[in-house]
This record gives C-alpha cells, sequence and structure tokens, in this order.
C-alpha cells in the first residue's frame, strides 16, 4: 500500500465514521418520536372517551297493546267467539210438513179460528207472550203476541235449554228471536195481500199452537268487547230444537225463504 493510498483513507475514515453516527442517531430519534406518537393517540383516544357524556334517550310514550286492532284504527275490534260444532243439514232434520203441523194444532190448540184480534180478548187458554230473560219477541205485523199454554211453555222450554247449552259451552249469552205467534183470519189475509207465499188459509198459527223463531237474529242485552254470528248460534237452536223434536215435544220445519224454525208444540 503507497503512502499515498494510506493517507487517503486516513482522511475518508471521519467523514465514513461521521455518516455512520448520522444514520445510527436519526435512527433512534425517529423510534422514539414514534412512540411518543403512539402514546399521545392512546391518551388523547382516551381524553376523548372520557369526555363524552351519553345523551339521554328521549321518552317515548307507550301505546295501548290492542291486539283486535285489525284495520289498524287504534280502535280494538270486537272479537269473534265460534262455536265448532258440527252443523247437520237443517232442511233434512226438520222436514215437518205443514199438514202435519195443521193436524196436530187442529187437536192441541184453539177449537175455532179467531177471525178478528177483537176476538182474541174473549178466547180463553190463551197466554199473553212478552220479553223475558230467555227471549224476545220481535214487532209483530201480522200476528198477536199470544200462544195456548202448551205453546207458551215448550217455547220457554226451549229458549231457556238454549241459554242453558250456550253457557255449558262457554259461548256468548244470546236470547231467541220470536218473529210469529197466534195469526187471525185478518191477519192471515194481510199477510196474504203483502205477497207471502207462506200465507196459507190453512194456517196452524191460527190456532194458537204454532210460533217462529227467526235463526238471522239474536239478541244481546248491550254491546260486548265480543260477539257471535248468527250461523253459529243456530248451530246451538238446532241441537236444541233437534232434542226437542225426538222428544216428542215439538214438530219442527226449516223455513228458507221466512228465515226461521217454524215450530208447533204437541202439547
Amino acid at each position: 500500500m503507497t503512502k499515498a493510498y494510506k493517507g487517503l483513507i486516513v482522511l475518508l475514515t471521519p467523514f465514513f465514521l461521521g455518516f455512520l453516527l448520522g444514520i445510527l442517531v436519526g435512527h433512534s430519534c425517529s423510534r422514539d418520536t414514534g412512540e411518543k406518537s403512539e402514546t399521545e393517540a392512546v391518551v388523547e383516544a382516551t381524553d376523548v372517551k372520557d369526555s363524552i357524556v351519553p345523551e339521554e334517550a328521549p321518552a317515548v310514550k307507550e301505546e295501548a297493546s290492542l291486539e283486535d286492532d285489525v284495520d289498524g284504527t287504534g280502535v280494538s275490534e270486537a272479537k269473534e267467539v265460534i262455536y265448532y260444532g258440527p252443523r247437520m243439514s237443517y232442511a233434512k232434520v226438520f222436514a215437518d210438513l205443514n199438514d202435519a203441523h195443521v193436524s196436530l194444532a187442529k187437536v192441541v190448540g184453539l177449537h175455532s179460528v179467531p177471525q178478528t184480534r177483537d176476538e182474541l180478548s174473549k178466547l180463553s187458554g190463551l197466554v199473553k207472550i212478552s220479553d223475558n230473560e230467555y227471549y224476545v219477541v220481535d214487532d209483530l205485523r201480522y200476528s198477536m203476541p199470544f200462544l195456548t199454554k202448551g205453546a207458551s211453555e215448550e217455547v220457554m222450554t226451549i229458549a231457556r235449554a238454549f241459554s242453558d247449552s250456550l253457557k255449558s259451552k262457554n259461548l256468548l249469552d244470546y236470547k231467541l228471536v220470536v218473529s210469529s205467534l197466534l195469526r187471525t183470519e185478518e191477519d192471515v189475509k194481510r199477510l196474504r195481500r203483502s205477497g207471502n207465499p207462506n200465507a196459507s188459509d190453512n194456517s196452524a198459527h191460527c190456532y194458537g199452537t204454532t210460533f217462529d223463531i227467526t235463526y238471522t237474529r239474536y239478541y244481546r242485552e248491550t254491546e260486548m268487547d265480543s260477539f257471535m254470528q248468527p250461523y253459529e248460534l243456530t248451530k246451538v237452536l238446532g241441537e236444541v230444537l233437534r232434542d226437542r223434536k225426538k222428544a216428542g215435544a215439538c214438530l219442527v220445519k226449516y223455513e228458507r225463504k221466512e228465515h226461521c224454525f217454524h215450530i208447533t208444540s204437541c202439547k
């Protein structure tokens, strides 16, 4: 190695050592700065978190639970109660012909047919039929609210059995609606003029033994938050009438056009 080369090395050595020292010092400073930044970030995040005050949620007014609010109007609709008993074929079960009703009525009913309503006050053996806890009497246009004693007892028996059956089945309390009772000859003529095809001169209604119970309307004292459809109630009424018919207590005809059960008492 020549003196010139050695001199060059000696000359460059301080610069080389300074360069290495600069690199080491710069890396150390950068590391300290990075650690400090991370620490400061954690501290700042902690300070921000501690400074946040949770906002209280606004109070929400609770609406009343309306499980039967079907149409969303905010008003609870009445709840329908259903009787899941079988529906019988009323026309087949209650098919006693009109002739049978008239023949029976002539035997157990009035001996003569009253011509006018004025005559009713002179007839003995008639019982006035009025509203009670088991049935109501409809607005009568072509009949008068009278029956023979036996028929008055039968309509009460049917109505009471209907009420008892509803209670035993845990159904709602309804009353029967009696839609027709005793007719005079005068009533029959008026009914015929109205166009009613059942206005026969030979009607069992004229003997005070026969009454009609509608199956399209049932009466309830007050409106409640639940109800039953007429056809559901007719299932129960049909069971009662079937039992009374089997017991030989009455004849029953299902009147499709008149929307009623035509019933003649056997006593």
